[in-house]
């Protein structure tokens, strides 16, 4: 099963595009036939880093209708294995009209694709009660991975997701949770400063020996923790009978690395 895979974050600056940015650079480095777009236009920052690495970038606006229907007409002429969109923050209402104007989950089905919703944490409520409405909206017509954004973390935690209503929810879904490591910020600053994707952060690029490790330690953490999405996220090569990626031992537990179980408390979101 091929995916359209559509990055959320509540409102902005969740850490979003920085997650999309990760996501590109592994689906070059696995080899993955994918189709990318920025649907941020007003600040198309994946487009400006990424349209001359690996297959590209386009922008398309999601949210009108005409850019829509270019968006479907891309895909059923491509027939990419996994499409990638980042969604601009603070548009869950225009997407959900868009979704339902064209019958998404039909049409992709009807094109050989499932659709993947993923949502980018930081520490707050609105992002959550985001992807409870857009959780409602979708139900199990879609799968779910949520990204606990560790920058944001400072050892706080993410209390308010983990002791949610919506995090059992998605649960019982078989969504799946998952981690972005931290990166420093001065050397994230550096890499948006020079334009580069991460995989292109080397001394060759000018980027300095020590940045360049921070780089490549914060990819080799992520990696393991997208790996445990594959399927989700259309890190994958072959099909895969969804029948069996769904099943789990425990269908109210999210599956993590670390195993961590859902917690009991049920604070409403």
């Amino acid at each position: 099963m091929k995916r359209i895979v559509m990055i959320l974050g509540g409102k902005g600056g969740t850490g979003k595009t920085a997650f999309t940015r990760l996501l590109l650079d592994v689906m070059h480095d696995k080899g993955i036939n994918y189709l990318a777009y920025d649907a941020d236009t007003e600040n198309p920052e994946l487009y400006e880093y990424y349209r001359n690495f690996g297959s590209g970038v386009r922008l398309l606006n999601f949210l009108e209708v005409a850019e829509a229907k270019r968006f479907f007409t891309e895909i059923k002429a491509m027939s990419p294995d996994t499409v990638v969109m980042d969604m601009p923050g603070a548009s869950g209402n225009k997407t959900r009209e868009i979704i339902s104007k064209f019958g998404l989950f039909k049409i992709a089905a009807d094109l050989g694709y499932r659709v993947t919703m993923v949502t980018v944490l930081n520490l707050t409520y609105p992002v959550i009660n985001s992807l409870k409405v857009m959780m409602e909206f979708c139900g199990n017509k879609v799968d779910y991975v949520v990204v606990k954004n560790l920058c944001w973390d400072k050892g706080l935690g993410f209390q308010r997701w983990e002791n949610s209503k919506t995090r059992i929810t998605i649960a019982e879904l078989k969504g799946i949770e998952i981690e972005m490591p931290e990166l420093d910020y001065s050397t994230f600053d550096m890499l948006v400063e020079k334009g580069l994707p991460y995989s292109a952060a080397t001394e060759d690029n000018g980027f300095p020996f020590g940045d360049y490790l921070l780089v490549s330690g914060f990819l080799d953490q992520a990696k393991p923790e997208l790996d445990l999405a594959a399927l989700y996220l259309g890190l994958h090569q072959q099909e895969v009978n969804q029948s069996v990626v769904h099943s789990s031992p425990d269908s109210t537990e999210i599956k993590t690395r670390r195993g961590r179980k859902k917690t009991d408390e049920q604070q409403q979101q």
